[in-house]
This record gives C-alpha cells, sequence and structure tokens, in this order.
C-alpha cells in the first residue's frame, strides 16, 4: 500500500462489510424500483392507431401523427400501443438506424401519448438459437435504453402463437426468447414493465407454456387479444374468458396484470354503426371490470375495424362519440373510476356500478339480448340517463328501460342505490344452464340459426345438403344433414370454459336411412381457437329412428379455453335432424 500503510484484518473485514452493504443496498433500490407502483399513465383505455411503421413514406408523417394524437386525445384516449421494428433500427449487424423513429418518438411525446410498444422481428425468421436471440437482446437493449425516459411498458413479439407471426409456433423457443429480452430490457431501465404472450385468443396454452419452460419470473404481465367468433361479447363470453385467463395466471402463484392489446368489432357504416359502438363500449365496461387494460384494434377504419374513417377533415362513425362519453364519465387520463360491482337487475341485464368521488357512483347497463327489459332502481330522484349515442333516455320514479344499446346512468348515490356485489355478475354460470347460445336451435324461415353456421370454422365440412326445417321435437325449428358423402357439421359459437372443468352435452337426434356417423360432439380448443385438444363424442345414431337423446361427458383439458359443439353426419346417404342442444357444466 502506498506510505507503508498497513491495513489490519479487522479493518479489511470491515471495508468488505461496507462494500457488501453498498452492494445489498442497490440491489434493494433496484428492487424496489421494479416493484413500485406502476411509473406510467393508470388509464384503462387506449387503442391502436398511430402506426407509425405504416407511414414511413408520407413526406408529413410527423404532422399525420399529431393530428392522429390530437383526435385520440379528444376522445379522451392518451395510450398508443404501435411497434419498432427490430429491423428498422437495426438494418444490418452492427448498424442502427434512429432517424426516423426519433422524429416519431418526439412528436409523440409532444402530444403527451403513453404508448405501448412492441420489439419484434419477421414472422419467417424468428430467433430459435443462441446467436439470434442475443442479437434480439442487443436490439431489446439498444431501444429501450433509448427510448427509457418515455417509453415504459414494452410488449415482446406479436401473436407469436400463430404462424401469421412465427411462422413455426414454438412456446419453448418463445420463452427462450423472452428471457434474454427481459433481462435486456431490465439492464437498459429497470423501472420499465415488460409484457410477454401478445397471444392471439386467450392463450392459455400459451401462458402454462411460459411458466412450464421457466419463463414466469421473466415478465412483468402477460397481455392478449380475444377477439370473437361471435356476434358480440355477450354472446362470446368475454367477461368469463378474462376471469378464466386470471384465474389461470393466479394459479402460478405469482399474479400478474393482464392487458388486452388487441380486439375490436367490424362495423361498415350505415346501420351497423350502433351495433358496432354497442359492442366497442361493452368490451371496454367488461375489460374495466375486470381490472384490465385494453388497447381496441384499431382506431383508423381498417377493414371496417375502426371508428375514425379520416383524419382530414375529421371523418367519424359513431363510436367514436361513444367512446368520448365513456372517458368522460370513467375517466380518463389518470385513473379510470374503479369499478365497485354489479347492482342486482332483472335476468339477461347487466348493472356496473362505478365509483366517483364520495358517494356519487356511476352506472352502466345494458340488456344481454335484443329485448327491452324494465330495470327499477330503489333511488328515485336525482338520476340522469343517456345511452352511448348520447341520447337522452325517461328516467321516471327511478325507472327505465333497457335494451342491447348501453345506458350512462349519472346522479346515482350509494347509500340509495342498494346492494352492490361481485355476486350480481350475471356472467357467472350456474351449475345446469344451458351455456349454448340458441341451443333451441330457433331460427327465421330460410336462414341458419343464429350463432349456429354450416361446416366447421377450421375447414370446409359443408358439403352435404344442409337445412334448418319446423321438423323439431315440439313443432319448433331444427337442423339437419343429409347426403354427407363427406364429413359434414353444424358448429356453433365457442364457448370459454374452465380447464378442469366437467360438462355435459346432451342433444336429441332424429334418423331416415340414415348411415355412417351420426353424433354430437365437443371440440375443445386452445387459445388460438384453431388448435383442437380433444373429441367426445356421443354414440351415433343410424338407419331410421324417433327423436332419441344422446348425451356425452367431458373433462377440459389443462390447455383449452373454448369448446365448440358440432352436430356431425359422415358418409350419410339419409338424413338426420339435430335438436335442443345444451352443454352444462358440472
Amino acid at each position: 500500500m502506498k506510505s507503508g500503510l498497513r491495513i489490519s484484518d479487522c479493518g479489511l473485514n470491515y471495508i468488505r462489510l461496507i462494500r457488501q452493504a453498498a452492494a445489498f443496498t442497490a440491489l434493494l433500490v433496484i428492487a424496489g424500483a421494479v416493484c413500485a407502483a406502476p411509473n406510467y399513465d393508470q388509464s384503462l383505455f387506449g387503442v391502436n392507431y398511430l402506426k407509425w411503421e405504416f407511414l414511413k413514406q408520407n413526406p408529413n408523417f410527423e404532422k399525420e401523427l399529431h393530428a392522429r394524437a390530437k383526435i385520440m386525445k379528444d376522445a379522451g384516449i392518451y395510450w398508443d400501443r404501435d411497434g419498432i421494428g427490430w429491423y428498422t433500427v437495426n438494418p444490418k449487424p452492427g448498424v442502427w438506424d434512429w432517424e426516423y423513429t426519433d422524429k416519431c418518438m418526439k412528436a409523440i411525446k409532444d402530444e403527451g401519448i403513453n404508448l405501448v410498444v412492441i420489439l419484434m422481428g419477421t414472422r419467417t425468421n424468428p430467433p430459435l438459437d443462441d446467436t439470434s436471440r442475443a442479437a434480439f437482446a442487443e436490439y431489446v437493449y439498444q431501444t429501450v435504453n433509448r427510448y427509457k425516459d418515455q417509453i415504459k411498458v414494452w410488449e415482446i413479439w406479436n401473436e407469436p402463437n400463430i404462424p401469421s407471426f412465427w411462422e413455426k409456433p414454438d412456446v419453448k423457443a418463445y420463452t427462450a426468447l423472452v428471457k434474454e429480452a427481459y433481462k435486456a430490457a431490465k439492464r437498459a431501465d429497470p423501472t420499465c414493465t415488460v409484457i410477454v404472450g401478445s397471444t392471439s385468443g386467450p392463450g392459455n396454452d400459451w401462458f402454462n407454456g411460459i411458466h412450464d419452460n421457466g419463463g414466469w419470473d421473466y415478465c412483468d404481465g402477460i397481455s392478449i387479444h380475444p377477439y370473437a367468433m361471435a356476434a358480440n361479447p355477450i354472446q362470446q363470453g368475454l367477461d368469463k374468458e378474462l376471469r378464466v385467463v386470471k384465474q389461470l395466471v393466479n394459479g402460478y402463484g405469482k399474479p400478474k396484470p393482464i392487458w388486452s392489446t388487441e380486439v375490436g368489432w367490424k362495423g361498415k357504416g350505415g346501420t351497423e354503426e350502433e351495433s358496432q359502438a354497442s359492442k366497442i363500449i361493452q368490451t371496454y365496461v367488461i375489460h374495466v371490470a375486470n381490472g384490465v387494460h385494453m388497447d381496441y384494434f384499431c382506431m383508423d377504419n381498417y377493414d371496417d375495424w375502426g371508428f375514425v374513417k379520416k383524419t382530414d377533415p375529421l371523418e367519424t362513425k359513431l363510436a367514436y362519440g361513444s367512446v368520448k362519453l365513456l372517458t368522460q364519465t370513467l375517466g380518463s387520463p389518470g385513473v379510470t373510476a374503479p369499478f365497485e360491482g354489479y347492482l342486482k337487475t332483472p335476468a339477461e341485464t347487466a348493472c356496473y356500478v362505478f365509483k366517483k368521488d364520495g358517494t356519487k357512483r356511476a352506472l352502466i347497463l345494458w340488456s344481454n339480448d335484443w329485448q327491452t327489459r324494465t330495470v327499477q332502481f330503489t333511488q328515485k330522484s336525482g338520476l340522469k340517463a343517456v345511452d352511448i349515442i348520447n341520447r337522452p333516455v325517461a328516467i321516471k320514479s327511478g325507472k327505465l328501460f333497457v335494451g342491447p344499446t348501453p345506458i350512462i346512468v349519472t346522479g346515482a348515490d350509494s347509500r340509495q342505490i342498494g346492494a352492490v356485489s361481485m355476486a350480481f355478475n350475471p356472467y357467472l354460470t350456474k351449475p345446469g344452464k344451458n351455456q349454448i347460445v340458441n341451443g333451441e336451435l330457433w331460427a327465421e324461415k330460410g336462414k341458419n340459426p343464429p350463432a349456429w353456421t354450416q361446416g366447421r370454422f377450421f375447414r370446409n365440412d359443408n358439403k352435404g345438403a344442409f337445412e334448418t326445417t319446423d321438423s323439431g321435437r315440439n313443432g319448433s325449428t331444427c337442423v339437419s344433414i343429409s347426403k354427407a358423402t363427406s364429413p359434414c357439421a353444424w358448429d356453433a359459437s365457442p364457448i370459454p370454459v374452465d380447464p378442469g372443468g366437467k360438462y355435459k352435452l346432451t342433444a336429441w337426434i332424429k334418423t331416415k336411412d340414415a348411415t355412417g356417423k351420426n353424433v354430437v360432439a365437443m371440440y375443445w380448443y386452445s387459445g388460438n381457437q384453431w388448435t383442437c385438444l380433444g373429441t367426445p363424442s356421443t354414440a351415433t345414431i343410424t338407419g331410421t329412428k324417433d327423436w332419441t337423446q344422446v348425451t356425452v361427458k367431458g373433462v377440459a383439458p389443462r390447455d383449452a379455453a373454448f369448446v365448440r359443439v358440432n352436430l356431425i353426419s359422415e358418409n350419410n346417404t339419409g338424413t338426420t335432424w339435430f335438436d335442443d342442444i345444451s352443454l352444462t357444466q358440472e
């Protein structure tokens, strides 16, 4: 040592302790930063709209971004989801090009828009080995480090569970990538939030795979895209989908927030606009009630999904005003009004209660079918109601009529409106309740029964003769298949299921000169809605027989998210009728 000084063993031990304490303190600071309250706007409302990756050829892209941001903010939406592509900023090894992205980020920052940013490469060449994963991790580090003061939420890839974005989906390979990306992001910004999955559908199987492959400690949340193959979010069972995903992630022992980063409803305009607006508002409300941030796909009218037709001059659909009314009611930006629970209302209606200042409450309610019903509140005065098209709704002495178009009621007082409870959730399925939409196969003359299609959705099982007739068991409508020389099926809308849940399917079948296979079956599907996990079916009916009840039981597999009921006829030269289909959870 210099100056001939000598430090005793005791002094060396003291220095070691100081260094260890300093290191431990640093770890606590980092851990505290990671575990602290989220450092971003807490509004639950978002969209996919700015789309700067598609504006590169527009010489006025900055002006366009400012215009779009202002349209978003006028609707009360301050969250956008978009991507910074790997090969946009890192076109070849060792080369980084930030010029365009920097300009986009500045325009967005100036507007005060929050971002969920996707980090991903190409579908045909995802990182599958250590070398490519390391290169991807470097891209993650460089991107997060550059924009860490502006962007706090990062999403790893988009829909890697389907070939559209990952040519050969492989959850083990995706999890390996997630681990490296997470470490890189946290090295750049320990306070950032990394969400993973971004699954097409609720993705139960994908999250099981991430967990089983050791990836659960390498994310701060998960993201899903719960698009529907149903007429609306009610028939879709959206509330149950979200509850099942939440139950799934809670079951891993380390609950994490859920983000719904894409979901949407088409509407071509005209008479479809009010229906689309209702679906969008219901979808937002159901997400908020489940504590899930939702980024609607998409605000611009790509393929009729959106509700902004033009930016200059501004031209919108009805849903734009509906969303604005909703954000004004529940609050955005900032913390969205907390969901308190449900009011008990007549069957086939839903009433959501949101907590405002003090005893003030906002109510949002609708009918779950196309009928109009009477709702009577215990609070008889001080209430005001409009529907989400902003049309006044008459409410006298606490009574109003509720249809499928959502209604917003203000002026509610928690001391007068009565009991509010999660137990009043109208979408909690009771044992023995038929979960099939239109199990009685009601139909208008000459049309398919609503919620049923000819042929399975994933292939053309519709080469026979399909018919809707009035030959049902009680003189009602039913469906039939004849001349089914190849596999044929009537296919029901998908139904969310509880993994491990026990289900019972019953139906009635009648035949005339039937041959081959004539059954009713449960088709279990994973969250992407394409991967079939099993097909328990009833015994077949052949020959000529009057109405016969058939039954099959099944247990939803661990990775199942949905069941689709199929009415099947194969190699049948005769005719088979089906009626009164019921699926219950035991």
